[in-house]
């Protein structure tokens, strides 16, 4: 770990970034595990649970745009923040990275994608 990453501690229920925040990182799960929560009208809508080894944050921190939902602390957690010059850094000592995370957001992708199409079935909006 260099002066580019920071380790911290988070207890349960403990906010990591909030869904509208401008991004200056991005966080891997050492341990424990993270609710990946949205914000509507009708109150918290949690979209998943990550785990040890995965990446989030990776979007905003990409695209310049602010969070698009809220990370929680699920029990005691443990995540790794990169910002950008280390995570660039990294990555030209080590295309993989960069390959492991573009993996990552395309299967998350992929994932929407199945999920959309069943949404528009269920729903009777395809045919």
């Amino acid at each position: 770990m260099n002066e580019s990453e920071i380790g911290r501690n988070y207890k349960d229920g403990e906010i990591i970034c909030r869904e509208g925040d401008e991004a200056r990182s991005m966080y891997v799960i050492r341990s424990g595990k993270v609710d990946i929560i949205k914000n509507s009208s009708a109150g918290e809508l949690k979209l998943t649970t990550l785990g040890k080894g995965d990446i989030f944050g990776e979007m905003s921190f990409f695209d310049h745009m602010p969070r698009s939902a809220t990370a929680r602390a699920v029990g005691e957690t443990v995540i790794l923040s990169i910002d950008k010059k280390g995570f660039f850094a990294k990555a030209a000592n080590d295309p993989s990275i960069a390959f492991n995370i573009l993996e990552g957001m395309s299967r998350r992708i992929r994932s929407l994608n199945d999920e959309l199409a069943r949404y528009k079935k269920d729903s009777g909006l395809i045919y």
